[in-house]
């Protein structure tokens, strides 16, 4: 596995300290890579490559910002990790609208890079993990990323992905044990949601590709830590 990684911002200085952080992690963790840099929002995506894993995109640059940048990328690319780099924290709730990865203020600490790095790198492999959920009559096995939320009615649960939808008899602890560590998060008696995959979080519910799941009155506190922790210490 080669990581695609590319860092974006129209500072030098700060464009050479990330890449010699990200570089000794990298090199510390036996890991392959190739790193492109780029200076502008404009430059990044005349040459955005096929394949981008993590992108490391300044907030702050002259003529289209990194936020603006980030809008066109997720309009075609909505695997890639964005991780925000600024020195002004105003821009947090923005950056939830585009599914950025993390939020990370400058000036950069090298222990910072190292753990959001290898937390993202984690988050990658994740995503290209595949799950089994077995009942005594039938096996599902799917993709973890595509998976939306599943929504338990009685014995069966119903597990939704973009396109279809699965449905199994199981419990849904069963199913919950079985994505406990993907980010998945038990929200209400009847539902486990995928916090990577939240659109937007309201005061007792979010939404999800376009569907309202009720977020219990008892769990909100803890969902909204978990949801708002997948961008960076920042928000809580």
């Amino acid at each position: 596995m080669s990581l695609e990684i590319i860092i974006c911002d129209d500072d030098f200085v700060h464009r050479s300290i990330l890449r010699d952080f990200l570089c000794k992690v990298l090199d510390e963790e036996f890991l392959e890579y190739n790193l492109l840099e780029f200076s502008s929002g404009e430059e990044l995506l005349e040459s955005y490559p096929k394949k981008v894993d993590i992108l490391f995109l300044d907030i702050q640059m002259n003529d289209l910002s990194g936020m603006d940048t980030a809008r066109k990328i997720r309009e075609f690319d909505s695997n890639v990790e964005i991780i925000f780099t600024t020195a002004i924290a105003q821009y947090v709730f923005e950056a939830y609208e585009v599914k950025a990865y993390r939020y990370l203020l400058k000036p950069l600490e090298y222990e910072e890079i190292k753990r959001q790095l290898k937390l993202c790198i984690s988050e990658y492999l994740n995503r290209h993990s595949i799950v089994s959920i077995e009942s005594r009559k039938e096996t599902i096995v799917l993709p973890v990323d595509e998976i939306l939320y599943a929504e338990v009615q009685r014995k069966e649960v119903t597990i939704y992905t973009k396109d279809k939808t699965y449905t199994i008899e199981v419990s849904m602890k069963k199913v919950e044990r079985k994505l406990l560590n993907y980010n998945f998060f038990r929200c209400h008696h009847s539902y486990l949601v995928n916090l990577k995959k939240v659109n937007e979080l309201r005061s007792n519910s979010i939404i999800i590709n376009d569907i309202e799941i009720p977020v219990s009155r008892g769990k909100y506190k803890e969902f909204k830590v978990r949801l708002t922790s997948l961008l960076g210490s920042s928000l809580c």
